[in-house]
């Protein structure tokens, strides 16, 4: 489907823009929904879209005590975003 792909690509581009710096997932999903404000996403919805990153090891997600969980490019998600 053309939406989970460009999902999919936002969320490359967003953490390529963090230049390193992890996002917290808040951050992150609070992007993903201004980015596509015409679609009516639910926090089961955003959660699988950034899981769909994480299994195609595009991203990877740490737990961190203060921010929770916080998301990277992994190099292969770098390589990917540089490319879009």
């Amino acid at each position: 489907m053309k939406l989970d792909t460009d999902i999919r690509k936002f969320i490359l581009k967003a953490l390529l823009a963090a230049k390193g710096l992890p996002l917290p997932e808040d951050t992150l999903t609070q992007a993903i929904t201004g980015a596509f404000p015409a679609v009516a996403f639910t926090d089961g919805d955003l959660r699988q879209h950034i899981k769909d990153a994480q299994a195609a090891c595009l991203i990877d997600g740490t737990n961190d005590e203060v921010a929770g969980v916080v998301w990277t490019l992994t190099p292969k998600g770098k390589i990917h975003a540089q490319r879009l």
